[in-house]
């Protein structure tokens, strides 16, 4: 653990971070297929990836621009949702590089406060950065507590979250599209169980206009854009980062192409997008053993019907307490029940 900027920032590394499976990193970059996982587990997880996701976020192109201004013209009616009766506690899941939790917490500074920031993110690379962004923003500096926590939030426990009271409520956040890299109902368990009832959850997601599905779904790739954000150079490199480590291959060298199903996703009417290469013939980087794949997944995201994805967010135990939607993404804040209707509550 270590501390600077008068004891304001605290540093913490969990144990998740150096248990059987994180400790070994030849027994990931050894093994392509454990460190090649879609769920992106293993894509900002070193220096290389954490760049090649920082460059995305750079494109104009992907949209997180886009985001960041939809965050920030919907902070005070997503503020006021909270009802907030004194400084909201706020535990970031996967802050990336800062820049959408800045926005919020300036929302909150300019509401009813912010009682202490708390970062969770399986990259040390992004989580310094994000650290640093919010502990000297102007207008940020100083106000508050700022925890970062080194971790798997899709883990089984996280040590080190601020705890639940009264007098300062919880918001979690998972924004930059997290949940549509996960089967979504294992993903919320697992946040469901840092979480205490009456504590709210912050999500993003992109939608499509595609509903109800049917027929083809390979049909809708060249259809209103669905690919658009994903179908360049930036995500290219983002995406087969975690075998450009673990082999000697890069984006370049490959097919990259993105497949339109519903092989991950379980919400009703939700639509993946696996991104995934093809034609990989190369060499492993540790042990210059070779390596072939005729297609290997190498990403998926989630787009969502809104109506769908909130009546399925009810179902597993998140009840809606704000909703806005523009374009393509929506921004939701959901209040967690405790357990799902006719469900045991995750263990916390």
């Amino acid at each position: 653990m270590g501390r600077e900027a008068g004891d304001r920032v605290t540093f913490t590394v969990d144990a998740t971070m150096y248990g059987e499976r994180n400790a070994a990193p030849g027994a990931v970059y050894g093994d392509l297929e454990r460190a090649v996982r879609p769920d992106l587990r293993y894509h900002y997880a070193n220096p290389i990836c954490a760049q090649r996701w920082l460059d995305v976020c750079d494109d104009p192109a992907y949209g997180h621009e886009r985001l960041l201004r939809g965050i920030e013209s919907a902070a005070g009616d997503l503020v006021a949702a909270l009802r907030a009766p004194g400084p909201v506690t706020v535990v970031s899941l996967g802050p990336g590089d800062g820049s959408v939790d800045e926005r919020l917490l300036r929302g909150l500074v300019a509401g009813p406060g912010v009682a202490c920031y708390c970062g969770v993110d399986f990259s040390f690379e992004l989580l310094r950065r994000a650290v640093r962004r919010i502990s000297t923003a102007e207008g940020l500096d100083g106000g508050f507590p700022i925890r970062a926590v080194c971790a798997d939030f899709t883990g089984e426990h996280v040590a080190d979250i601020p705890a639940a009271s009264e007098s300062s409520p919880r918001l979690f956040t998972l924004t930059g599209f997290t949940l549509g890299n996960y089967r979504e109902a294992d993903l919320l368990t697992s946040i469901a169980g840092l979480m205490r009832a009456g504590d709210h959850l912050l999500i993003d997601a992109r939608l499509h206009a595609f509903a109800p599905l049917a027929g083809d779904l390979a049909a809708l790739a060249d259809r209103g854009g669905l690919c658009e954000s994903y179908d360049l150079p930036s995500v290219r490199r983002f995406v087969f980062g975690p075998a450009e480590v673990a082999t000697l291959a890069t984006a370049d060298d490959v097919r990259i192409a993105i497949a339109v199903d519903r092989s991950v996703t379980v919400v009703p009417e939700a639509i993946n997008l696996v991104i995934h290469c093809t034609g990989l013939d190369s060499s492993m980087r540790l042990t210059g053993a070779a390596v072939r794949r005729e297609r290997l997944d190498l990403a998926v995201t989630t787009r969502y019907h809104l109506p769908a994805l909130t009546e399925w967010l009810g179902a597993v135990g998140f009840d809606l307490a704000w909703g806005e939607d523009a374009d393509d993404v929506a921004f939701l804040v959901l209040r967690w029940r405790g357990q799902p209707a006719g469900r045991r509550a995750p263990a916390g």
